[in-house]
């Protein structure tokens, strides 16, 4: 016969014994899904900052902008000068091969404006260019030039030569005369931007009447640079009609 106390060991299950696994705190889930939810939160950004990081970019454009400006208008300009440089070496080849005489026009002359415009058509062919005239001649162009270069009334051309035809009132220019004797080649113009003769700049972009305003023009000596040009302040006047005063790096006559 076996006692009780067996007979209650014998039926008493035992429980199995394994690695124990550790069960996340609700308390903790719960406290981690709020942290999340907080992070995500952070991360939006409010109207007040949205309208803060606006303005930042507009001060930022403001600043950059007009340095961005500056940037391709001297590309511009820095373009203008080569070009320049270009036609003032067709005009000395012209010479070199008209007994040393600058551009004049046949007579009668077949163009439809004076020499200050079509000297292109005289010149153009030591430059490689061929044809009728047109304004797809870069080398006549200059990039800052928004309307002269697209008028055939002056050969699609930025620039003008000093010797724009004159009437009797008008003041001597150096059209017919001959390259090597001008008195002061370092000072005499022999060709230039559009604005130095007529008025205004295109550097920056300025109308008409304006004193000092700063043009492109090249030289007898060969040599080009921006150059201010005087207006003596009558309205209507314009620079090529008047010999500037001391203090200014061009003459028209040559002398």
């Amino acid at each position: 016969m076996r006692t009780k106390t067996e007979k209650s060991s014998r039926l008493t299950p035992v429980k199995a014994v394994g690695p124990q696994v550790a069960q996340p705190n609700k308390a903790t889930r719960n406290s981690n899904c709020g942290f999340w939810k907080s992070m995500n939160s952070k991360r939006a950004f409010t109207l007040i900052e949205l309208l803060v990081v606006i303005a930042i970019i507009g001060v930022l454009a403001a600043l950059l902008l007009p340095a961005l400006g500056q940037a391709k208008e001297k590309g511009r300009r820095t373009s203008c000068v080569a070009n320049l440089r270009q036609v003032n070496l067709a005009i000395r080849l012209y010479a070199d091969d008209c007994a040393d005489s600058l551009p004049v026009l046949p007579t009668p002359n077949p163009y439809s404006n004076g020499v200050g415009a079509y000297y292109k058509e005289l010149v153009k062919g030591y430059l490689g260019l061929k044809g009728v005239t047109s304004s797809n001649e870069s080398v006549f162009i200059c990039p800052s030039d928004r309307t002269v270069h697209t008028q055939i009334q002056h050969a699609f051309t930025s620039y003008t030569f000093n010797g724009y035809e004159t009437h009797s009132l008008s003041i001597p220019r150096i059209t017919g005369q001959k390259l090597s004797p001008i008195k002061s080649p370092t000072k005499a113009v022999l060709a230039g931007e559009f604005p130095a003769f007529f008025g205004g700049s295109w550097h920056p972009l300025v109308s008409g009447e304006r004193p000092d305003a700063k043009n492109v023009l090249s030289f007898v000596d060969a040599h080009v640079g921006l150059v201010k040009i005087y207006w003596d302040g009558i309205a209507g006047s314009e620079p090529r009609n008047y010999e500037p005063p001391a203090g200014y790096d061009y003459n028209w006559d040559g002398e």
